[in-house]
């Protein structure tokens, strides 16, 4: 009986591991525009210039300035990978690819863990390495690594949460509980993560009672938000003035209006901007039409949400609550300071892609009498599939002129100056 469990879990695990390299393949091929891509944004060259600050004295970690933001982890990182690239911008996006890989198979985990429904679930980890719903960006940007290593620290932190509330009943002596606090720490040495991580507790915590059988203020999260309230008064003792505080509007109108831009853009990401003048007739004949479809979007979006939380089960409301939850953060920029940046969509889109594959799913069970008609339904996440292909191919394109202004030359000559000086 002990060779046999051994055995099956063996299997368990080899199965386990070839998935996540089917992932981290899928993700190579789905990004290999960016395989001859060199540093086009500005912020890649303030990560640069910090990792160089970094190399001649280590506390520079922990300083804020050029970056306006909180972050001694993600910096860590970056200077990780400056150590190991330089100034070879290939090795920067194959480390996007990977940990985005890594992340695509946490999204899986967590799908599973709910659910345990492996086909949703898989579906689910597939869609997120194709980036429906955020598009890429944050990939196919040098300094992108922020979003994703925060993404990273978020599902884990959340996913061992989850796994100590279901196996192990929420205990706190548990190495899943440690493993939280772990990456939860780790999460708050990045940029601030700690509203949609808590919030995403609590609305597991609500719609998973009946599993849990435990109460929604538990002692496991009570545990974690004392610990964040720890962390946030001691970084406000340090810091004596919040970063890009003046980028941040709290109006009513203003925050409701990036609520629904927002979630619209997952679903219709096409804006004005350079990719749509630079684009084909077809796209501009779509975007003469973009108000309208923003609105039709908006209120199916609405509707969904509405009739999920009545009608669905308790996966399907956590997943709404999720994606409205990690969006939230991001609703309080103010015009023009990014607004309606997709690559802030990235973590948003778990709740997307989860909703997505549980759909498809459901209705191809629906139809599976129907011989080929149950394939049907498959071809709505396929269409976001193609969709996220075309505006990464064009995301490219318009990188590659972006990268020979003459900001992006600028802070170019000022990076190699400092970067020849190292000897």
């Amino acid at each position: 009986m002990a060779d046999q469990t051994s055995g099956n879990t063996s299997a368990g695990a080899l199965k386990e591991v070839s998935f996540y390299v089917l992932l981290l393949g899928l993700a190579f091929v789905f990004f290999s525009a960016v395989r001859n891509n060199t540093f086009w944004h500005s912020s890649d060259y303030l990560y640069l210039l910090k990792a160089l600050s970094i190399e001649k004295n280590w506390r520079e970690i922990f300083v804020i300035d050029p970056l306006y933001a909180f972050q001694p982890f993600v910096n860590a990182v970056f200077y990780f990978e400056f150590r190991m690239f330089g100034d070879s911008a290939t090795g920067y996006y194959f480390f996007n690819i990977l940990v985005h890989s890594i992340n695509s198979y946490l999204v899986y985990r967590i799908v599973y863990t709910l659910l345990a429904d492996r086909t949703t679930a898989v579906m689910s980890g597939v869609l997120f390495t194709f980036a429906v719903g955020n598009y890429g960006k944050a990939v196919m940007l040098v300094s992108g690594v922020s979003d994703l290593v925060i993404t990273f620290l978020t599902l884990m932190t959340l996913l061992l949460y989850f796994l100590n509330e279901l196996r192990y009943g929420g205990r706190l002596k548990t190495w899943c509980f440690a493993g939280t606090l772990v990456f939860f720490a780790l999460s708050l040495l990045s940029k601030g993560t700690s509203f949609s991580i808590l919030g995403c507790m609590l609305a597991f915590n609500l719609f998973f009672r009946a599993q849990t059988h435990r109460r929604v203020f538990g002692p496991s999260f009570l545990v974690v938000a004392g610990f964040a309230l720890a962390v946030l008064i001691a970084k406000f003792t340090i810091i004596s003035e919040i970063p890009g505080k003046n980028e941040f509007g709290v109006s009513g109108y203003s925050v409701m209006r990036n609520y629904a831009s927002y979630l619209v853009r997952m679903v219709f990401p096409i804006h004005t901007s350079g990719l749509v003048k630079g684009s084909g007739p077809l796209v501009r004949f779509v975007y003469q039409a973009a108000t309208e479809i923003r609105l039709i979007t908006f209120l199916c979006i609405l509707s969904y949400s509405v009739f999920g939380f009545i009608f669905g089960n308790r996966a399907i409301r956590f997943f709404i609550a999720w994606t409205y939850i990690t969006v939230t953060p991001f609703c309080f920029f103010k015009f023009p300071a990014d607004w309606f940046n997709i690559r802030y969509l990235y973590l948003v889109s778990v709740g997307f892609v989860m909703i997505l594959s549980s759909g498809t799913g459901l209705a191809a069970r629906l139809l599976y009498e129907k011989a080929w008609r149950r394939f049907i339904p498959y071809l709505i996440p396929l269409f976001f599939v193609l969709l996220s292909q075309f505006i990464i191919q064009n995301l490219d394109r318009n990188y590659e002129h972006l990268a020979n202004s003459p900001e992006i030359e600028a802070l170019e000559i000022q990076f190699y100056d400092e970067y020849n000086k190292r000897g």
